[in-house]
């Protein structure tokens, strides 16, 4: 049979220290030391004069105290908090439901649970107003919650999609109050989610990039000329069929012989070049407008040519934050090329990096024989006339396309004979344009 525990027993010591540390917390917002001392103040006093009446208050005060240190130190135990939405892609314009919840999982309850979210400047929540932080470049979004002894609550906002980009959530701060209002026990959620909203896509009158054949560049049923190189997909085998052509391992996955399908040689590539400066020096800044609708027109360009069965590639000189310095999609036309085109254009953040006719020399030796190359700018200055006269002539086999958002461009003659030149003003917004219309000038 074991001996009782002694005063000097390591279980003793340690509720000791427990105490010790609980009693001198200076973290709480109450002060368990200064309340107990008016408490034991009051109740000398009522001994001294014999006052029941000050008796009363001392033993008041002792419990009061008591009471507000026990409930800050677990008024957020068993406390969880959550957020989810009801998609985490959306198009423009879209509404997009938020739900709050929060579960409270003990028998003390919380009159006041005040939940502070900071989200990023272009979310916009219908009905409510939203507070500038003055700690972070975003906003602040604050909700409040009474919770009951074990009690969940939820509570569902409506988000308005009119911005592109990553509409952020998080980290947020949970501020729970005793019901006297006395003391406050915070605390922080580092968690941070969000939805990200594509750019708008809008329909175009006409395909920019006419094509190269007599009979038009979509492939037929039937493509006589296959790329080796370029696989498409695999298919059940039928009689006939090549062996070398037979995929194994798809084959050993399925249990079905299976064949290889490449896409034909002569598909048509088009690669798309976003310009994202908007005046020639740092100093001045971005015109938002003039860039929102350059991505507007990039995206529903993307959109069309993919529809047309182009290959299609996008490129910009503008960073993704903490991904990429600029935005390089190889052009392609499989499965999921237009929504990573969209993702690539919704994250993108104004930035003054390269010039767009160094990229695109950059970029031209990668681009397959015959590319369309597309150039989206509303800056058409002299420089970039001469690149791009100068690739037009070394390249040979490429066609290049401009595209000239804002002001009509002044063009070179020599230029206005080689590149093709489409113009588009600033008549109408870019988030109340109903359809792209583009005026050929060269």
């Amino acid at each position: 049979m074991a001996a009782p525990a002694t005063a000097g027993t390591p279980s003793e010591r340690g509720r000791r220290e427990r105490f010790i540390d609980w009693w001198e917390n200076r973290d709480p917002d109450i002060n368990i030391q200064r309340w107990l001392g008016v408490a034991g103040v009051a109740g000398l006093a009522a001994a001294v004069f014999r006052q029941p009446v000050l008796a009363i208050l001392a033993f008041a005060i002792a419990l009061v105290g008591l009471g507000l240190r026990l409930w800050w130190d677990h008024a957020l135990d068993n406390l969880t908090y959550s957020r989810h939405f009801s998609t985490t892609r959306a198009f423009y314009d879209d509404d997009v439901t938020i739900e709050l919840t929060a579960v409270n999982a003990k028998p003390l309850p919380l009159s006041r649970l005040e939940v502070v979210e900071t989200t990023s400047p272009n979310v916009v929540v219908t009905g409510r107003q939203m507070e500038r932080s003055t700690e972070s470049h975003g906003f602040l979004f604050r909700t409040m919650f009474s919770l009951g002894m074990y009690e969940k609550v939820s509570h569902r906002y409506s988000m308005k999609c009119h911005r592109r980009g990553w509409h952020r959530f998080g980290p947020v701060t949970l501020a729970a109050n005793d019901p006297f209002g006395m003391v406050q026990r915070r605390s922080r959620i580092d968690s941070v989610d969000g939805v990200l909203v594509y750019p708008r896509v809008v329909p175009m009158t006409e395909l920019i990039v006419p094509a190269r054949q007599p009979l038009g560049d979509m492939k037929p049923a039937a493509p006589l000329v296959e790329d080796p190189m370029r696989m498409s997909g695999v298919r059940p085998y039928v009689p006939g069929d090549s062996p070398k052509r037979i995929h194994w391992r798809a084959t050993a996955r399925t249990g079905e012989l299976q064949t290889r399908v490449f896409e034909p040689s002569a598909t048509p590539v088009a690669a798309i070049f976003l310009d994202t400066i908007t005046f020639s020096h740092l100093w001045e800044g971005q015109n938002s407008e003039l860039l929102e609708l350059s991505v507007t027109v990039a995206a529903s360009m993307a959109a069309q040519m993919l529809e047309g069965k182009h290959q299609v590639g996008m490129y910009a000189n503008a960073p993704i934050p903490n991904q990429a310095r600029t935005v390089r999609i190889s052009p392609g036309r499989r499965p999921g090329q237009f929504t990573r085109i969209l993702e690539q254009l919704a994250m993108l953040v104004p930035a003054f990096g390269d010039r767009i006719e160094t990229m695109v020399s950059e970029e031209l030796s990668r681009l397959p024989w015959g590319a369309s190359i597309v150039i989206i700018t509303s800056r058409v200055h002299p420089g970039l006339q001469r690149t791009l006269l100068r690739l037009s002539r070394s390249g040979g086999f490429q066609r290049f396309v401009l595209v000239a958002i804002g002001e009509e461009p002044r063009l070179s003659p020599e230029f206005r004979r080689r590149v093709s030149v489409y113009h588009l003003g600033m008549e109408e917004r870019w988030d109340e344009i109903a359809q792209i219309q583009l005026t050929r000038i060269a």
